[in-house]
């Protein structure tokens, strides 16, 4: 696993409380169980997000978003 990979799980299993391999499994299972164990405020930012393609497009092309998403799937 390269460096950022193993920051962002690392990242993710403080927020979430879980462990690296738990965040691992979610992530490769489409990450959907991830969403029960956020805060109902961070439910809430997701949700509003996700419901706004505006939001949404915006935020997927941010170069924080471009480079997360490059680390999980590579230059596909």
């Amino acid at each position: 696993m390269n460096r950022k990979n193993d920051d962002l799980f690392n990242m993710a299993s403080k927020k979430l409380n879980l462990s690296k391999e738990q965040i691992k499994i979610a992530e490769k299972n489409g990450g959907k169980e991830l969403l029960n164990k956020l805060s109902n405020d961070d439910k809430e930012k997701i949700n509003s997000i996700l419901n706004d393609p505006q939001k949404t497009k915006e935020i997927l092309s941010s170069q924080k978003a471009q480079a997360l998403l490059k680390a999980f799937f590579g230059d596909k």
